[in-house]
């Protein structure tokens, strides 16, 4: 059976998609993988793939501008040749994008799993995973299980403990590196080098980028107490991110920015003990190459959700209450995140979780640093949990903390109703939350099951008379439902969901009403946990 995965996202993203390719390797069948060809030297590191279609998307763009014509023959071409070497039996596509939607119709396999379109032109999702990967996904804060997760769960895989598992360079990359790297060495270090700190300064955006002030500092704490030479990373884009590194540098380093090809950027990071990184490619690049990843997560990013896929890494985030903010918001706060974890609090927790002499490391030699405050820095680290989804652990304090007890419930209740349980068990142990909160989540789903109960009732009369006056007061409550949970912050990701589902379904009453329905028990089952939790709390 071949199965074509269309990836359409980053190099990041690109890499995140090996576990379901292992995934659907352990069903016995065989993969290609559509990605867009400016993205598709990452397929290299993506191990058992047999075939890789990149979709050549300047080029369309470029024919389109001669006339339309050339670009549908162009098109056509790419397909013919996709199907004469790998015709798909099934289509799993992982872009929820509108494009990608119509390039997997377009390539006529049947049936399409994650996000397809239908003969009317509507979009629809493979399952409730792959709905809520998207609605969540879009709003920052809201997701509680990470990327990787969501994309094995939206193809109908399991989640079976598996870090991301890349494919390592060539032993001749591997060696050229290592030679580049030792060559590079200042002379008056040389002597004194045990090892190398990959550093990657750069971000998709300036405002996701820790100052590269901070990174020069933390380089020279990495050097007085471990002897690691810092060695900088990046494209050719972020040379004025090293430029300013060697203006702050205080201990010796070596610059690779703007200098390695990809399979020569995972030598590097072969050859490093650690890196540090902002939220990039590179970080997931580390994770699946298995090195040990100290990642800060500034502005938009937060490692709920595209942290490292990999367990025993150290994510740091800064602990204001806007972080993280939403995507096309402007700062009213001068970029404070940025500046909010110091070199100390990530030199700390290098030296405590990363470089400690179970782990093969070394303790400092001279100078210490603070240890993390839990006031300015939320610490983690990755783990699984008992369900083999990955988690993090809090290192500063923050475990009892309302939105950590917040994103824990959610990750308990959602999983049971996006794997379609007829029945949501409580979880083992007891949240809880501030009173003020609990009462005001309380009173939510109070108004939250009173109104799906009316919903309930409006379909069942719509089914057996679909009278026009019901048809409107169903509309009004839809909507009053829909207002009421995209107008709660406890509840935004699942006002977005009740949307999504129910426009996905809401050509056909009887799927309402069964949506309907899950979502009363849903809601039921989150009042019943709380008020539980509430009696033992009180007792």
């Amino acid at each position: 059976m071949n199965t074509l995965v269309l990836n359409l996202t980053r190099f990041g993203d690109l890499l995140q998609t090996q576990p379901v390719i292992a995934g659907l390797q352990d069903q016995g069948r065989s993969v290609g993988l559509v990605c867009l060809d400016n993205f598709a030297g990452a397929a290299q590191f993506l191990k058992g793939m047999d075939h890789v279609f990149a979709l050549p998307g300047a080029a369309l763009l470029s024919d389109l501008d001669r006339g339309w014509p050339h670009g549908l023959e162009r098109f056509i071409r790419w397909r013919h040749a996709l199907h004469l070497d790998f015709p798909p039996h099934s289509l799993l596509n992982l872009t929820p994008l509108q494009s990608a939607r119509l390039l997997a119709r377009f390539l006529n396999t049947d049936p399409i799993g994650g996000f397809g379109l239908d003969e009317q032109g509507f979009g629809y999702y493979g399952n409730s995973w792959a709905a809520f990967l998207q609605t969540s996904t879009m709003n920052r804060g809201c997701s509680p299980f990470n990327l990787v997760d969501l994309m094995l769960r939206s193809a109908d895989l399991p989640v079976r403990c598996r870090d991301l598992d890349l494919a390592r360079p060539a032993d001749e990359v591997m060696e050229r590196i290592h030679d580049i790297l030792t060559a590079k060495i200042p002379d008056a270090a040389r002597s004194e080098c045990r090892g190398f700190v990959a550093l990657q300064p750069g971000a998709s955006e300036p405002r996701r980028q820790w100052p590269w002030e901070y990174f020069a500092q933390l380089g020279a704490l990495l050097w007085d107490n471990f002897r690691m030479c810092p060695v900088l990373l990046g494209t050719s884009g972020e040379r004025p991110l090293a430029e300013g590194y060697a203006r702050h540098a205080v201990a010796p380093f070596i610059d690779l920015v703007g200098r390695t090809s990809l399979p020569e950027l995972a030598a590097a990071l072969c050859h490093a003990d650690l890196l540090v990184t902002n939220d990039t490619g590179t970080m997931h690049l580390a994770a699946g190459l298995h090195r040990p990843i100290a990642a800060i997560f500034l502005a938009t990013a937060q490692p709920w959700d595209t942290g490292p896929y990999r367990a025993g890494s150290i994510c740091l985030e800064p602990k204001l209450a806007c972080h993280p903010c939403a995507f096309g918001t402007t700062c009213s706060h001068q970029e404070k995140c940025r500046w909010e974890i110091t070199p100390h609090h990530v030199f700390q927790l290098i030296c405590d979780h990363l470089l400690t002499p179970q782990n093969g490391g070394r303790r400092p030699s001279a100078a210490s640093s603070p240890g993390t405050d839990a006031t300015r820095v939320r610490a983690w680290l990755t783990r699984r949990d008992e369900h083999g989804y990955l988690d993090l652990k809090s290192l500063s304090g923050q475990e009892e903390s309302l939105r950590t007890q917040w994103i824990r419930i959610q990750r308990h209740l959602y999983r049971q109703f996006l794997d379609q349980c007829s029945v949501i068990h409580p979880p083992n142990h007891a949240y809880v939350l501030p009173v003020a909160q609990h009462d005001a989540i309380l009173a939510s789903l109070d108004q939250s099951i009173a109104l799906l109960r009316i919903l309930e009732s409006q379909v069942q009369v719509l089914a057996a008379n679909p009278m026009e006056k019901v048809k409107q007061k169903f509309l009004a409550y839809w909507e009053r439902l829909q207002s009421h949970w995209q107008s709660d912050p406890f509840f935004t990701v699942l006002g977005r969901l009740w949307f999504t589902e129910s426009q996905d379904q809401g050509h056909n009453l009887t799927n309402i009403l069964h949506l309907t329905r899950r979502y009363l028990v849903l809601t039921q089952a989150w009042k019943s946990m709380l008020e539980k939790q509430n009696n033992r709390h009180e007792n």
